[in-house]
């Protein structure tokens, strides 16, 4: 998480220095403010004064039942993070859904609703049910628009710097090229709106909440109407010179735009071509299903080597619908993946499966958050309050 340069500003600055530091530690868990101090390095004098800030702010909140220890004498107050002060929404437009998250500003989603879509829905079509579905979510968590500081989208395609959707390889999404999504949403709700590519979004829920939990260079495959991949360095999101990177199926000789030409080939099989039905006649051991799950899996096999060999993952997540094979289709990838690969990277599914872009649309929407924090931290005369109005400013 970036922080605040300690550069020689007065005390005021310091103050609020202090204050976001000690506001970081409070979204993780909560304390008391002898734990504050002693972790902070900081005297329990300024922790407590800086405990007194985010109370009055609306920042933190006094828990219940005082924290207790082994010491004698009087329980230790101990508070946590008012989490409920605010909420972010986090949306997946997908090809064949539109998926709604609104969360707390600690990112625990509060509800969520989904909506299925025809891939040749026209554009405007598809916007109007993103908003119904935004919408429908925060009734569903009694919440209205002003509840809600900050939107995170997530779409198929390259996403320009600016949210425009720049360029898209897959079936279906008529006009949906040249959107500016981020201000066509901007413009519905009244708040800032962050947009990028669902392959993107996917690798920042994995490496925040799902398989890729702890790892720092890992690729992520979302395989669904199309394959795409996100790369993770070093932690963090590598999009590329136009932020093209991991758009490795638009090669056709790496397999993965025919992959899906195995599941259809079960047309008239007695086993529906969809990979669902074929994930499952492969478990039950039908060998129509089984041939078909080997071309599958050796197809997604040769895009994923390529991109184990240029990056060098220390893990590969498989993610989208192609998760939902669990380890039917995990074994017949990794079998391929091992044979063209000697030192081949470890291969895990999503524990995310199709929540993966509309949780990483959150995380993107509270890191809007915190970067307007730490702008406001640098600059306002104190530390702003959980406010709407504070940070559609500071992130406008």
């Amino acid at each position: 998480m970036p922080s605040v340069p300690q550069g020689a500003g007065d005390r005021s600055l310091l103050r609020r220095i202090n204050t976001h530091a000690a506001l970081l530690r409070f979204r993780e868990r909560p304390h008391t403010v002898s734990e504050l101090a002693e972790q902070l390095g900081l005297s329990r004098t300024a922790v407590e004064d800086v405990v007194r800030d985010l109370v009055d702010l609306g920042w933190i909140v006094q828990l219940d039942e005082p924290a207790r220890d082994a010491r004698p004498g009087r329980p230790a107050k101990s508070y946590r993070f008012a989490a409920e002060s605010g909420h972010v929404i986090g949306v997946d437009i997908g090809v064949h859904k539109i998926l709604c998250i609104v969360a707390d500003l600690r990112g625990e989603p509060r509800s969520s609703r989904r909506a299925e879509v025809g891939e040749n829905a026209p554009a405007q079509e598809r916007l109007s049910l993103t908003d119904a579905v935004v919408r429908d979510c925060l009734r569903a968590a009694r919440l209205d628009m002003d509840d809600v500081w900050c939107a995170g989208i997530g779409s198929p395609g390259v996403i320009g710097k600016h949210g425009t959707v720049d360029r898209y390889g897959g079936n279906g999404l008529p006009g949906w090229i040249g959107l500016d999504l981020a201000a066509e949403f901007k413009a519905r709700w009244g708040m800032p709106v962050h947009v990028d590519s669902d392959n993107n979004l996917g690798t920042m829920a994995e490496h925040w909440r799902g398989s890729a939990r702890g790892a720092r260079d890992v690729v992520y495959v979302l395989s669904g109407n199309r394959t795409s991949a996100g790369i993770l360095i070093n932690g963090a999101i590598y999009r590329g010179h136009r932020g093209a990177a991991g758009l490795v199926g638009a090669l056709p000789q790496l397999g993965w735009a025919q992959a899906p030409a195995h599941v259809e080939a079960l047309a008239g099989s007695g086993i529906e071509p969809a990979r669902e039905a074929m994930f499952s006649a492969a478990r039950e051991g039908n060998p129509l299903a089984l041939a078909a799950l080997d071309g599958f899996a050796a197809d997604l096999a040769t895009g994923l080597v390529a991109m184990a060999l240029a990056v060098d993952p220390e893990l590969i997540v498989l993610g989208g619908g192609v998760s939902r094979g669990g380890d039917v289709i995990l074994d017949a990838i990794r079998k391929h993946v091992e044979r063209l690969h000697e030192h081949a990277p470890r291969l895990t599914l999503s524990s995310l499966g199709d929540e993966s872009v509309a949780l990483g649309a959150v995380k993107a929407a509270l890191d809007s958050i915190e970067a307007g924090l730490l702008s406001a931290v640098e600059t306002a005369p104190g530390f702003p309050p959980p406010s709407r109005t504070t940070f559609t400013k500071a992130t406008t």
